[in-house]
């Protein structure tokens, strides 16, 4: 059976479109310049204190209840098992399906309201890091609490490229995997399939105690963001029916990511 290949007219037009959101991304990365700070907004301060209580009066029973609030207005669902009816009245439950109103986590990294449009990373909006910066000085935000200097920039950057490349063993088994399986399934596969090309990083073989180590994770943290977008073009040639490219050493983050989809191998290819 034939394969089936794009144009060069098809991924020309595919890749105007892509590079239409991604081109703020790919300029500051292809500068290797960190962010000008002076761009972005301060991080927002959270709200006010909100700490206090709710008192709560069961109709049912006539029974009063004082239910603590957090400093950032959240109360505890456990602290309602405590109205109660009765003996055979195990207490309150809250019932709140698709956490439309339930905070699962306390988080710093994040901070999401979806009535409102709100997103922040670190407490910065998400349009001005969209604009401003690039994926990877964002990664490094929301992995380590702040945007990088321009030498840390260029080390991190560094250290993802070194980790893009997939082992054959683990193309192999993206390839062998049905030609309509789902991005996704395949995403999840061939991660876990690289455990066992890196025993290093597996604390079964190398000690519970191992991630305690800054190093490990660091290193870690470059492998998967390395090459998530290897893997992620490998499922989509996969699904064109063409054979996986490796990244080039020579382009940025966005750019090999681009690089893979339509270069169909070719190294004087420039996204």
């Amino acid at each position: 059976m034939s394969k089936s290949y794009s144009s060069p007219e098809t991924a020309r037009s595919r890749l105007a479109v892509l590079t239409a959101h991604l081109v703020g991304a790919t300029t500051l990365e292809s500068s290797s310049s960190s962010i000008d700070l002076s761009c972005v907004s301060a991080q927002v301060s959270p709200p006010g204190n909100l700490q206090g209580a709710l008192t709560v009066i069961d109709e049912r029973t006539g029974m009063k209840y004082r239910i603590p609030v957090s400093q950032d207005g959240t109360v505890k669902s456990s602290d309602f098992k405590k109205i109660s009816t009765g003996m055979n009245d195990k207490g309150l439950k809250l019932y709140d399906p698709g956490y439309l109103n339930t905070a699962p986590v306390r988080s710093s990294i994040s901070y999401i309201d979806g009535d409102e449009g709100v997103l922040r990373y670190r407490g910065y909006p998400i349009e001005e890091l969209a604009e401003s910066s690039s994926f990877v000085e964002v990664a490094y935000l929301v992995v380590y609490g702040s945007l990088p200097s321009q030498s840390q920039l260029a080390d991190w950057e560094f250290a993802i490229l070194q980790h893009s490349a997939l082992p054959q063993g683990v193309l192999d088994i993206i390839q062998a995997m049905p030609h309509d399986a789902h991005p996704m399934g395949v995403l999840v596969s061939a991660m876990s399939t690289l455990s066992i090309y890196h025993p290093d990083a597996n604390p079964a073989l190398r000690g519970q105690d191992l991630y305690k180590s800054k190093q490990v994770r660091d290193k870690q943290i470059a492998r998967i963001i390395g090459k998530a977008p290897t893997i992620a073009a490998a499922a989509y040639l996969r699904l064109a029916g063409r054979p996986p490219v490796m990244p080039s050493s020579n382009l940025s983050y966005s750019e090999n990511f681009l690089y893979m989809l339509d270069s169909l191998g070719d190294r004087s290819y420039k996204p």
